[in-house]
């Protein structure tokens, strides 16, 4: 990685307990800084609130995914209960959203029983490549809402899709950006597994269109239908999709280091305030 240290690691009162050198000596009650007294214990008390509160947050944002994402497909299968509902790359990514979420709730729980930040690059790219994913999905929404598509995508006539096009998309982007801990910047291929979510919804739709559990009239988006359009025109779409995810991913890393550190904000203020005196 070009910057393996996370941006608010550098935060003067921002110190995961994973992180923390020995402080086994008699510096563990005190230290002297300018004639006046820091108490590390105090410090090491209020990381450790703040990392409760910030995985709190996150178990209730995930929670709350996965109680939508499983109403809102349950919901859809009433409307179309037969396999050709993965065609959709907006049912995919919910799944694929609610998965994430189940797998960030057992994550934020062994933090808190563990008392430390877990900097997992494996737990990173869950959260990672589920708010490229919805981020994706929005972009798919607001693209199809512009004047020159005849058909607008309905987002608001149903429960699901108005649960699956805003709500998930908004709390999955979010959460990541301001609740999961960041490995570092990213290197050029390291942004690309966000994108794993695309590989994913390919590998659906192939396997739908070419064992014919999809007929044409079915197939979603028309450069999809390779039978009929050549897959050229289906490789160029996922090449771009690619594209779009990949730039995607670069801004939600990027903001992710910038936001993460928030919930640390009050304790970095009052190391600063004690430099001051």
């Amino acid at each position: 990685m070009d910057d393996p240290k996370p941006r608010h690691l550098e935060q003067p009162g921002y110190r995961p307990r994973h992180l923390k050198t020995d402080t086994s000596g008699p510096e563990t009650e005190s230290r002297s800084d300018g004639g006046k007294v820091t108490d590390l214990d105090r410090v090491e008390k209020a990381l450790d609130r703040s990392l409760i509160r910030k995985n709190s947050a996150n178990i209730c944002v995930s929670a709350l995914i996965v109680i939508l994402g499983v109403s809102s497909f349950l919901y859809g299968l009433t409307i179309e209960p037969s396999v050709t509902i993965f065609r959709f790359l907006t049912v995919d990514g919910t799944l694929f959203t609610t998965v994430g979420a189940l797998c960030c709730i057992v994550i934020n729980i062994a933090e808190l029983v563990r008392m430390e930040d877990v900097s997992s690059p494996a737990a990173f790219y869950i959260r990672f490549s589920m708010a490229v994913a919805e981020s994706v999905i929005f972009i798919v929404v607001a693209f199809s809402q512009l004047p020159f598509f005849e058909e607008h995508l309905p987002v608001f006539d149903r429960y699901d899709s108005f649960v699956m096009h805003a709500v998930i998309p908004v709390l999955g982007v979010g959460s990541f950006l301001f609740n999961d801990s960041p490995i570092g910047r990213l290197g050029r291929w390291e942004r690309l597994a966000g994108a794993s979510y695309v590989t994913v919804y390919a590998v659906i739709i192939v396997t739908l269109i070419s064992t014919e559990r999809l007929p044409s009239e079915l197939i979603p988006y028309f450069f999809l239908d390779y039978r009929n359009n050549g897959f050229g025109v289906f490789a160029l779409a996922f090449v771009f999709v690619y594209g779009v995810a990949y730039l995607m991913g670069w801004i939600l890393s990027e903001w992710n280091m910038k936001c993460s550190w928030l919930w640390f904000r009050d304790l970095a203020g009052r190391m600063k305030k004690r430099k001051r005196r």
